[in-house]
């Protein structure tokens, strides 16, 4: 188990520093003893920035994560590639689609804002991963997270392009980070589109540990009514995590319902802010 690891916010939906860029997005730089690990890359070169500021070593990172294929998780990617000769970034294959969200007035594109084949010409190597794979030492990509709740569902509005046709995207391509610490798990979401209880059951098959330390990242109920954001906060509750930290996409009403629960274990960050675990 790891006995220390440190987690540092470069992008995120929210600043308090006149020197930093928050943005509509999600990137965490993870430290821990068996090296440094990019998970998710926010909008745009926001993250560039901000690790500038903060003295974060972005040229030395070990491994870019991406959680999924959308542009405020993947979309900074691009301008990291530019800081490292040989980038090797980890995600789900069906991360690079076409996927886009259905409204009545037309379909928004909210994929990857790049080519694979540009990338690739850059020096990025993607290792495409279905199934679940230690990265460093102690720290997982989920793979495929198995959809076991009636609750967790995906909103019929995202679609992907298959040939010519576009179809409900299950966002299958939907992954964690899970470090398997010595104070118990911490796992890190990007939106949590496969639903958070369905994450954190899986983080605990793949690892064996049946303890959640932490739970970070965006939980993806912004716009979910009041009766999913319930039963999701419900189950999460009998997991009994020691901390929440809600990003991104959770939402207020979610954040609000976490707190009136949870009390003092739920923490609101802001981009710079880091975690340490020792």
């Amino acid at each position: 188990m790891l006995a220390n690891a440190k987690l540092t916010i470069l992008s995120e939906n929210r600043v308090v520093s006149p020197q930093l860029i928050a943005e509509q997005g999600l990137a965490i730089f993870i430290e821990t003893p068996g090296g440094r690990i990019l998970f998710d890359t926010g909008q745009t070169d926001a993250l560039i920035h901000n690790a500038k500021i903060l003295k974060i070593p972005l040229q030395n990172v070990d491994y870019v994560v991406l959680s999924h294929g959308h542009y405020d998780h993947a979309g900074g990617l691009p301008y990291v590639a530019e800081l490292k000769n040989l980038l090797k970034v980890i995600c789900h294959p069906a991360l690079i689609n076409k996927k886009y969200r259905v409204f009545p007035a037309g379909n928004l594109d909210i994929g990857v804002p790049w080519e694979k084949s540009t990338l690739v010409r850059k020096g990025v190597e993607f290792l495409f991963r279905t199934h679940p794979f230690e990265i460093l030492p102690d720290v997982w990509f989920s793979g495929e997270i198995p959809r076991n709740t009636a609750y967790e569902t995906i909103d019929e509005t995202y679609q992907q392009r298959v040939l010519e046709s576009l179809i409900h995207d299950e966002l299958h391509d939907d992954a964690f980070l899970a470090l398997n610490t010595v104070k118990g798990l911490v796992v890190l979401l990007g939106c949590g589109h496969a639903g958070p209880v369905n994450s954190l059951k899986h983080a605990m098959r793949i690892t064996g540990n049946r303890h959640i330390h932490a739970l970070i990242g965006g939980l993806h109920l912004q716009t979910a009514d009041q009766s999913k954001i319930d039963q999701i906060i419900k189950n999460i509750h009998r997991l009994n995590p020691d901390l929440i930290f809600p990003l991104h996409c959770t939402g207020f009403a979610a954040i609000h319902k976490f707190f009136s629960l949870f009390k003092d274990r739920v923490q609101l960050l802001n981009v710079g802010d880091q975690i340490e675990i020792s």
